[in-house]
């Protein structure tokens, strides 16, 4: 592609990816091939709800320089080394889309039924797990691409990468392997499958500058929890109720929600505690922006009101690899470690690259 084609072509599937559901916020990234040694790539820690030409990176697919003060996706050498395994590709999308993530957590390749398979190939291969931006991960995906002739592969714990010769292709070989996983996940768990897998989220309290709005309908406990909850966390500004029939499950079956997926463990936390709603005394919220009271829902806390949405996304999202652990063996949390050191990065990092793009936008 030409470099003005290749800014429109990222622009658009943004978008579509956004509408799709398949992305939220910053999670994921996208980029097109420009000419034989560039890529053009989503910038790191900037919404794509409000992303513009020139925010896009031109990256050296060979060395990954680029020019400008606006720093590439910290995931750019797996884009490029697609680009140099697969000539024919032009366009890579990496998402962190719900029932492929899923997936990913048994560290099994996912055969493809005839149905799927001209568009996906008969396998989609697993790479080991690898943090986010590392050269491990980039090495480890590198094996899988070495291995299988694919269109996509999963990364465990991860997400997923889809590639294909234009937007178009790419975007359709997501939206089909989603369909796919959703099949493979409600085949592996009865009980997700029985599942509504809705979530309905109230705003429980909001700080303006020293003042706290609460809402009518918060019951005296929760009211108690919100108090405490802005008392010891300064920055946060919106506190949210979630409800979900996948994360009451939760709070009913488990002790604590361990971190399953890696953006759970950077957005909400390591893990995150479960309270019986006679037991709300002293919380523990040190490195965690949600709590769970069973039989009540998740309580989740952000800077902004869209923060404490995407905390609210993501404890979602891995309630249903925690159910989806008590059918499937496999399954494995993160470790203590990587769970802490990626909390660690995201809220030194990118957490503050989010706000500065946020920020320069009103």
């Amino acid at each position: 592609m030409e470099l003005q084609e290749a800014k429109q072509a990222v622009l658009e599937a943004t978008k579509k990816l956004v509408a799709s559901n398949l992305v939220a916020r910053t999670w994921g990234n996208i980029s097109c091939r420009v000419g034989e040694n560039h890529f053009l790539i989503t910038p790191s820690g900037k919404s794509y709800e409000q992303l513009t030409e020139d925010q896009l990176v031109l990256v050296s697919k060979e060395n990954l320089s680029y020019t400008g003060p606006i720093k590439p996706s910290s995931e750019k050498g797996i884009h490029s080394l697609i680009y140099q395994t697969h000539p024919k590709v032009k366009c890579v999308i990496h998402t962190h889309q719900e029932m492929a993530s899923l997936v990913s957590l048994s560290n099994k390749d996912l055969p493809i039924s005839d149905d799927w398979s001209e568009l996906l190939g008969e396998t989609i291969a697993t790479s080991q797990y690898g943090l986010p931006g590392t050269k491990a991960l980039v090495n480890r995906v590198g094996k899988v691409l070495e291995k299988y002739a694919t269109s996509a592969v999963l990364m465990a714990s991860h997400g997923v990468l889809c590639f294909g010769s234009s937007p178009q292709e790419a975007f359709s070989i997501a939206e089909a392997l989603e369909s796919v996983c959703k099949n493979h996940v409600f085949l592996l768990s009865p009980l997700l499958h029985s599942l509504q897998g809705e979530m309905r989220t109230t705003i429980l309290a909001r700080r303006d500058t020293e003042e706290v709005q609460y809402a009518t309908s918060v019951s005296p406990s929760l009211h108690a929890v919100c108090k405490q909850i802005l008392a010891v966390k300064e920055k946060c500004k919106y506190i949210l109720l979630l409800t979900s029939q996948e994360v009451l499950e939760v709070s009913k079956r488990c002790k604590i929600l361990h971190a399953f997926l890696d953006d759970f463990a950077q957005i909400a936390g390591p893990s995150v505690h479960i309270y019986q709603q006679n037991r709300l005394g002293s919380l523990h919220l040190k490195h965690r922006d949600a709590m769970l009271i069973q039989g009540v829902g998740a309580i989740c806390m952000g800077s902004s009101e869209a923060e404490a949405h995407a905390v609210a996304t993501l404890v979602h999202k891995n309630s249903k690899a925690a159910l989806l652990k008590l059918s499937t063996p496999q399954v494995k949390p993160l470790s203590w470690l990587d769970t802490h050191l990626m909390r660690y990065v995201y809220k030194k990092k990118y957490a503050k690259l989010a706000c500065a793009s946020t920020e320069s936008e009103m």
